[in-house]
C-alpha cells in the first residue's frame, strides 16, 4: 500500500476500524424540517455525494474524481449537476443523497470575485451537514488556497495538477475500505497499522515530513513518506509494500525520485553559493545575521541529503529478494543513497532500530 497523505490521515484515522458487520440505519426523521418524516437510509447506495462549487475549472476536478469513483464501482452524485423538478430541493438533491451515500467528497476551493477569495457557502453547508450525519468525507482544497477559520484544523487534501491523481486514488480506496459493509474487517495476526508504524518511528527520534518540508515536492505525488532524523544526521524516504502490483509502482516512483532529488541537491548547492558571495559584500549586520543562518540551514540540508536512506517495509505477499534487487540496480546510478527494508518486525536505518509491531499498552 502507498501511505495516507498527511493532508487527510489524521482524520482518516478518526475512523474506527470495523470489527463487525454493520446493519444499515434508518432516518426516521428530519432534523431540520420539525415533524417530517425522512425514511432514508444511511449508506444504501453504492455512490460519493460530491459537494462542490459550480465554477468551470473545477470541472477537471469533478470529472477525474468521477472517472475514479466509476473504475471501483462508485457512482459519483455531484450537487450542483442533479435536478429535482417538482420536489423538495434540499430533501432530494442534498440531506437525502448525503444520507445514502457510501462516503462523501467536498471540494472545499473559493469563487474569487473582484480578486477576493470568498469560501462557497452551500459547500460549507453541505461539508457541515456531511459532518453532522457522521459520514466518511474527503475534502480537498488548492494547496494554495486557505481553509476558513472555522475548519483550519480540520486535515484537509492540498491538492496541486501534479498529486491530485495520486491523492484521490489513496482517498478513495481508504474510503471503500473504512466504509465497507459488506464484510469483517480483520487484522492478521502479528500486522501492524500505518500509524502504529508511524508513531514508531517518531518514538525512535524520526521527524515525520509535510507538506511544508523543502522536499515535499520531491515525493508528493509517489507512494513514499519523508523522514528525517536530524540527530543523526539523515532523511528517509519511505515505502510500504503490500502486493506485487504496488511494487511495481514504487519501483517506477523510484525512478523519478532520485532524480528529483539529485536535482534539488545541485539546486540546493547553488544557492549556498549565492549565498556565500551575498555574505561577503553584506555590511549591515542585520542582514548579515539573517544571510548566515540560512547559510547553516542550507549546509544542514545538503548533509541531510547526502545521507539519504531509501527503506522500504515489505509484506509477506511480495517476492522481497527480486523487488530489492530491481531497487539496487536503479539506487545504484546514484552516490551515497543506502537502501534498507525490514527484517521480520524491524527495521534498522542509520543504526537506529524500529520496531513493526504494535505498541505495547
Amino acid at each position: 500500500m502507498v501511505w495516507r497523505s498527511d493532508r487527510y490521515s489524521k482524520y482518516l484515522l478518526r475512523a474506527k476500524e470495523l470489527e463487525s458487520v454493520r446493519p444499515l440505519k434508518l432516518n426516521e426523521k428530519c432534523f431540520v424540517r420539525k415533524d417530517h418524516k425522512c425514511g432514508k437510509i444511511f449508506g444504501a447506495s453504492k455512490a460519493c455525494f460530491i459537494a462542490c462549487p459550480s465554477e468551470t475549472d473545477i470541472q477537471p476536478i469533478i470529472d477525474l474524481a468521477s472517472e475514479k469513483l466509476a473504475k471501483v464501482g462508485i457512482e459519483s452524485i455531484v450537487a450542483v449537476r442533479e435536478r429535482a423538478y417538482g420536489q423538495d430541493i434540499f430533501c432530494t438533491k442534498i440531506c437525502g443523497k448525503i444520507i445514502e451515500a457510501k462516503f462523501c467528497l467536498v471540494i472545499l476551493d473559493d469563487t474569487i470575485l473582484n480578486k477576493v477569495n470568498i469560501p462557497n457557502p452551500n459547500v460549507y453547508y453541505e461539508y457541515g451537514l456531511m459532518t453532522s450525519l457522521n459520514k466518511h468525507i474527503i475534502p480537498l482544497q488548492k494547496k494554495h488556497l486557505k481553509l476558513a477559520f472555522n475548519i483550519q484544523s480540520h486535515d484537509t487534501i492540498k491538492y496541486t495538477p501534479a498529486n491530485i491523481s495520486s491523492e484521490l486514488d489513496m482517498a478513495i480506496k481508504d474510503a471503500i475500505k473504512i466504509t465497507d459493509t459488506t464484510k469483517v474487517e480483520v487484522e492478521k495476526k502479528g500486522s501492524i497499522s500505518e500509524k502504529s508504524i508511524l508513531r514508531n518511528f517518531e518514538l525512535a527520534g524520526f521527524d515525520i515530513k509535510d507538506d511544508k518540508w523543502f522536499l515535499s515536492g520531491v515525493i508528493d505525488d509517489t507512494g513514499f513518506k519523508g523522514l528525517g532524523q536530524h540527530e543523526a544526521g539523515f532523511y528517509v524516504y519511505l515505502g510500504k509494500v503490500d502486493e506485487e502490483n504496488e511494487g511495481k509502482t514504487y519501483l517506477e516512483d523510484l525512478n523519478v525520485v532520485l532524480f528529483r532529488t539529485a536535482k534539488k541537491l545541485e539546486e540546493t548547492k547553488v544557492e549556498l553559493k549565492v549565498k556565500n558571495s551575498e555574505s561577503m559584500i553584506e555590511s549591515v549586520p542585520a542582514q548579515s545575521f539573517s544571510t548566515g543562518i540560512l547559510q547553516v540551514r542550507l549546509k544542514e540540508r545538503i548533509k541531510l541529503i547526502k545521507n539519504l536512506h531509501v527503506g522500504f517495509i515489505i509484506g509477506p505477499k511480495v517476492d522481497k529478494s527480486k523487488f530489492i534487487q530491481k531497487a539496487k540496480k536503479i539506487i545504484s546510478g546514484y552516490n551515497n543513497i543506502k537502501l534498507v527494508s525490514n527484517e521480520k518486525d524491524v527495521i534498522e536505518i542509520g543504526g537506529i532500530t524500529v520496531p513493526l509491531v504494535p505498541l505495547e499498552v
